[in-house]
């Protein structure tokens, strides 16, 4: 059975020491992660480790990649990312829901940001962004994804594409996380409804010959009768 529990404060400094070894990677830190897998989560089409496992790990560059110590460390990367996996898709597929929490770092000062959160999230976006289409380019479910876009450009390099002018203050950033992750729960309801299109149809058995009775010949060419022949057994 699979590990849904929450990280550990040992495994959410050991996963964040990991993280802080890329260069310029896509998730940072695990407010990205956490962004990152409730992206995954969303998605009606499932997302093999063998994908993004490599995002996790890579860097800008080949030198900025996650680099292990040994095997050992490998295996215990592995382990914790895993089950924050699990947990995050757990934390958004549970049957009595209760409100989707984002993690979010701290500052010294004990501000919360949620940016590197919503870049995680838009990275996870990115690896399937013909699905997610459906809601971007919708005008009624087009919305949730607002304040999720409204952090993650914050700081955007480009001025034009910042979506404030102005610097955002503690009560409207605590709304827009609010309001990010209401928006992921909708998406997430909306995506569940969906997921029967993205896996195949079980395939029906079909025989390739047609049924041979008991009392006619063996297929085999014996000459006996097939249920005192192959049909015996």
């Amino acid at each position: 059975m699979a590990d849904i529990t929450e990280l550990t404060t040992s495994e959410w400094e050991y996963l964040d020491r990991s993280l802080a070894q890329i260069k310029g990677g896509k998730i940072p830190n695990t407010e990205a992660l956490d962004g990152f897998f409730a992206a995954l989560s969303c998605c009606p089409e499932l997302i093999m480790p063998s994908e993004y496992m490599p995002v996790i790990q890579s860097g800008e560059t080949e030198d900025g990649d996650l680099v292990f110590e040994d095997l050992d460390d490998v295996q215990r990367f592995m382990a914790v990312v895993t089950k924050h996996w699990n947990f995050v898709n757990s934390q958004l597929n549970q049957i009595h829901k209760r409100a989707f929490l984002p993690w979010l770092l701290e500052d010294d000062e004990g501000n919360y940001y949620g940016n590197d959160w919503a870049n995680g999230f838009l990275t996870g976006v990115d690896l399937r962004h013909g699905i997610w289409s459906e809601i971007i380019d919708d005008e009624n479910r087009g919305g949730s994804m607002v304040a999720i876009w409204a952090l993650a450009y914050e700081h955007h390099p480009d001025p034009e594409m910042r979506p404030f002018k102005e610097p955002v203050g503690k009560e409207k950033r605590e709304d827009l996380i609010v309001f990010a992750a209401a928006g992921v729960m909708r998406m997430h309801d909306y995506f569940r409804d969906q997921r029967n299109r993205f896996f195949p149809d079980t395939p029906s058995f079909v025989r390739p010959h047609r049924k041979v009775g008991r009392n006619e010949p063996c297929p085999c060419g014996s000459g006996k009768k097939y249920k005192k022949c192959c049909g015996g057994g």
